[in-house]
């Protein structure tokens, strides 16, 4: 959600279009907005809670905006009169389509903020036809469907790859996110297990850090032959791990976009994926998706990409292309649509 925040901000006013932007912020600028040339307000209180109960209904009648867009979740559950049309991002329906995997604060919370927020909105913006599906059918709300439009993440700029972690070598089986039960990796590792007992196979390496509920996975994780965790990695590092690997592992249980799995399209690396929630759609034509609650499909996934030259080829040059058309300026463009639309101007101010 952060990196959507950011990602589209720097998008929208590096656009050129003529429309003034304002930053509003907790706090401080977030420091790969630092030097984004706009103006920025900054709340007292840097907790979610107290800027949208507190702060925000406040603000948003002072600035003087045609539009406001939220794009790290929920406007504020009340607005006063004379706020801005909002439009708001909803990046996935985790906390109903999943409720077990996903802490008991956030699924209070959203349930709480997130019906009013809709009600509220001039406009509805998902990153996928999936998360589009979920919010229509898990959240019912009068002509939430006129509101709804699909604006799809973009592929964030990659540094140039840096050295790979000492000890790797190419060929190694990666996997990519937050040790959280909604990544799956118990299953995963049963599913490496599989493999390795039919004979030799590359290393599985996991990159990620520790997340929330995750029970015994990490010490699994840790103490499983064959596998290597990183944890958290810098971007110049998770790059070479993209360009070094042999296929991607991605069964996650759910997603509203799935950005690791765009990623590695880019990079032209073959990914056996999960198929329910909004990764099938993404990576359509350069993945395998099977059953994520299934190791043996999972095992199976994996080992038709290693074993097949052909389709591993095939797989990846289609996730090259299908990756350039997932930009940031893309994003921002359809997005600036919908700001002016909901503003009723062609060029003016949006925050």
């Amino acid at each position: 959600m952060l990196t959507v925040s950011v990602e589209l901000s720097k998008a929208l006013v590096g656009l050129g279009s003529g429309d003034e932007f304002v930053l509003v912020c907790s706090r401080e600028r977030p420091e790969a907005l630092r030097d984004l040339d706009c103006d920025a307000v900054y709340s007292p209180y840097r907790h979610e809670v107290l800027i949208k109960s507190r702060w925000l209904p406040t603000v948003e009648t002072q600035l003087e905006a045609d539009a406001i867009l939220y794009p790290y979740w929920p406007s504020p559950p009340v607005r006063r009169r004379g706020a801005p049309p909002a439009a708001v991002f909803v990046h996935d329906l985790a906390f109903r389509v999943r409720p077990a995997e996903v802490p008991w604060q956030q699924r209070v919370y959203f349930r709480a903020v997130l019906p009013p927020a809709l009600r509220q909105a001039a406009a509805v913006i998902v990153p996928s036809e999936s998360t589009r599906l979920d919010l229509l059918r898990l959240v019912p709300t009068p002509g939430l469907e006129q509101k709804v439009e699909v604006i799809a993440e973009g592929l964030p700029e990659s540094p140039r790859a840096g050295p790979l972690p000492e000890g790797l070598e190419h060929g190694f089986i990666l996997a990519v996110g937050t040790v959280e039960p909604r990544k799956n990796y118990p299953r995963l590792l049963e599913a490496y297990r599989r493999l390795r007992a039919r004979g030799l196979v590359p290393p599985l390496v996991i990159a990620g850090r520790v997340g929330w509920a995750y029970g015994d996975a990490l010490e699994r994780i840790k103490t499983e032959p064959g596998v290597r965790y990183l944890g958290h990695v810098d971007e110049p590092t998770l790059a070479a791990l993209y360009e070094s690997a042999s296929v991607l592992a991605f069964p996650s249980l759910y997603e509203g976009f799935g950005l690791p799995a765009l990623e590695a399209m880019s990079r032209g690396l073959p990914a056996v994926v999960g198929n329910s929630g909004a990764v099938p759609e993404l990576a359509a034509g350069a993945a395998i998706a099977v059953d994520a609650e299934d190791p043996a499909a999972i095992a199976a996934g994996l080992e038709s990409v290693l074993g097949n030259v052909t389709l591993h080829r095939k797989l990846g040059e289609e996730g090259i292309k299908r990756a350039r058309g997932y930009t940031w300026r893309k994003a921002a463009q359809a997005m600036l649509e919908v700001l002016r639309r909901i503003g009723h101007v062609s060029e003016d101010r949006a925050a």
